[in-house]
């Protein structure tokens, strides 16, 4: 419902909903909560683009990835 009124308040029908976890994660307010980040087109975007995304990637090979999928796996509960 929140994001529904963000986006008839804001007339952006397209946003992201972030919730960071831990300091490193850029969480500054320890407790759970929500953010609601309209997203304009970039001809639209007054006074910023929305959310900006930054991801440091590194390389995972295959054995790697079937090795942590399987960790992962064994500790969903």
């Amino acid at each position: 419902r929140i994001c529904r009124a963000v986006v008839k308040a804001t007339g952006v029908d397209q946003y992201n909903v972030l919730q960071n976890n831990g300091p490193r994660a850029h969480q500054a307010v320890f407790h759970v909560h929500f953010h609601i980040i309209p997203k304009p087109a970039p001809d639209e975007a007054t006074p910023g683009p929305g959310l900006g995304i930054d991801w440091h990637t590194t390389r995972l090979d295959d054995e790697d990835a079937r090795a942590l999928a399987a960790s992962i796996a064994g500790h969903v509960a």
